[in-house]
């Protein structure tokens, strides 16, 4: 019987390794990238109960604050060349690919040292905007640039399915910067500095190499007709980059202003539970957008209606799950200082919920080549958080920008469902969605994870609403699964 079971484990993993033989470059490329960025994430996630037990929270709170900033630095230095209009750049200059690349690291290199220079002469200016001492503001920048030329090569690697060399850094990268952080962290006494620098060290090293082999292929830094066409191309994408950016990290930067550090380092926790479903969400994108895109060339717009809700019921069911276990996350992810962080978590992830809703219509809209309005969308909702928190965080305290979070989310996921409405009557004669049941759906999850937080001090109560949710998922596993694959063909 033993050996029998091991004969079949052999024989489904030999069908694996032919299957996989079989595959083409770009699949594989596909398959290892995906695997790459889990890993990423799951590292990083992994991470964050050993710097919240290096780190106080007022510490964990100036990281956090340093880790936002640096988000805004990367899409303000660079003024966004790495992003959308790389690959278009690639297509453009299909001739001359390497060329492109390390100019637009040239490009890169200029904007980062322009940067530095306003830096040092507007010292004190830096300093009181971002409420960081000099030091984090130099390495801000630093970082910001090492990570835009690693950005570059890896773009660079997966337009050619180079899937080998671009797993081997990324491996590097995501085990070596985390393990030096925390050595560093060990031995200094300023703990925020030395996690910060142990990181800049490592990402800095690996741009420095992958900047030589960059140059060394494209023997070029300097080409005005491609600096005019990346900056061309990406300045007018830069308030809707920007804004994106600005609506997932600004509430750290203004509690840290307007409360505490350790206020920050709390609801810096929360976020980081409360959005743990948006690698689900990210993983579906990826799955969703392809079938969608076939059935709408197709006109089967019952089956797009269809299976968003049943995507965005089980996202609902997932989200609420993750509510009832949210004391237990936030018990692994950090000490008990953090413990209040368990009531903002349902709150936040909700926000995915409407995160998918609104992703899910925006591909309608791109299907349609319908573009300018996403980025009104993005702008208005990032100005509105900013003034909700502006208001609130003041009278309510940090708890606000949990609810702040989730309404402009809401408000998010309202306009790219009426855009896409409107679009799909111009365009089929009909709505593609219906509206009803899905905001019925979204009342229903806003109204229950919102309720979570009223029994947490009851655990009885609180495992026997997951221990439900567990059991209707496992009920409902055969149409779950059913519509997934549908997806898959």
């Amino acid at each position: 019987m033993g050996a029998g079971l091991w004969m079949r484990v052999a024989g489904k993993l030999h069908a694996c390794v032919s299957a996989y033989s079989g595959l083409s470059k770009a699949k594989r490329a596909t398959i290892w990238i995906t695997l790459c960025s889990f890993l990423q994430r799951a590292i990083s996630f992994i991470t964050v109960p050993v710097f919240t037990r290096l780190l106080n929270t007022a510490e964990y709170g100036e990281l956090s604050v340093y880790t936002s900033w640096q988000a805004v630095a990367m899409y303000v230095i660079t003024l966004g060349v790495i992003y959308g209009g790389f690959n278009n750049g690639m297509m453009r200059y299909r001739d001359d690919r390497e060329g492109y690349a390390s100019s637009v690291m040239g490009l890169v290199l200029v904007m980062g040292a322009f940067w530095l220079v306003v830096g040092a002469l507007l010292q004190n200016n830096m300093v009181e905007l971002t409420g960081m001492p000099l030091t984090l503001v130099a390495l801000m920048f630093g970082e910001s640039v090492a990570k835009a030329v690693s950005e570059i090569w890896t773009l660079r690697m997966r337009f050619d399915f180079e899937y080998r060399k671009l797993v081997v850094v990324s491996v590097l990268q995501t085990v070596l910067a985390p393990l030096v952080g925390i050595v560093f962290v060990l031995m200094a006494s300023d703990k925020v500095l030395a996690r910060v620098l142990g990181f800049f060290m490592v990402e800095g090293a690996l741009a420095v190499a992958l900047a030589f082999v960059l140059f060394r292929k494209g023997k070029k830094l300097f080409c005005f007709e491609y600096w005019k066409y990346a900056l061309f191309f990406s300045i007018p994408l830069l308030p809707h980059y920007l804004s994106e950016v600005l609506l997932s990290t600004v509430d750290r930067i203004m509690i840290d202003d307007m409360c505490s550090a350790a206020d920050a380092g709390v609801y810096s926790i929360a976020y980081s539970a409360g959005m743990i479903m948006m690698m689900f969400v990210n993983s579906l994108n990826s799955t969703v957008n392809p079938w969608l895109y076939r059935r709408l060339d197709a006109g089967e717009y019952r089956r797009v209606d269809r299976t968003g809700f049943v995507l965005l019921g089980l996202l609902a069911v997932a989200i609420l799950a993750m509510d009832g276990l949210a004391p237990t996350i936030v018990a692994i992810l950090a000490p008990g200082e953090y413990s209040d962080a368990m009531f903002l978590v349902p709150v936040i992830a909700a926000s995915v919920f409407f995160t998918y809703l609104y992703s899910y219509c925006s591909n309608i809209e791109f299907y349609y080549e319908v573009r300018g309005p996403a980025m009104f969308a993005s702008v208005a909702a990032a100005v509105l958080n900013v003034a909700l928190n502006a208001a609130l965080i003041p009278t309510l305290g940090y708890v606000a920008a949990g609810y702040t979070t989730l309404v402009c989310y809401i408000a998010l996921g309202a306009f790219h469902f009426l855009l896409a409405q409107r679009i799909s009557r111009e365009r089929t004669g009909s709505n593609i969605l219906s509206g009803g049941r899905i905001w019925l759906l979204a009342f229903g999850l806003v109204v229950t994870s919102s309720l979570f937080s009223v029994i947490y001090p009851v655990p009885l109560a609180r495992f026997a609403v997951t221990a439900a949710l567990v059991v209707l998922c496992i009920k409902k596993r055969r149409q779950i699964l059913a519509k997934l694959k549908e997806m898959a063909t």
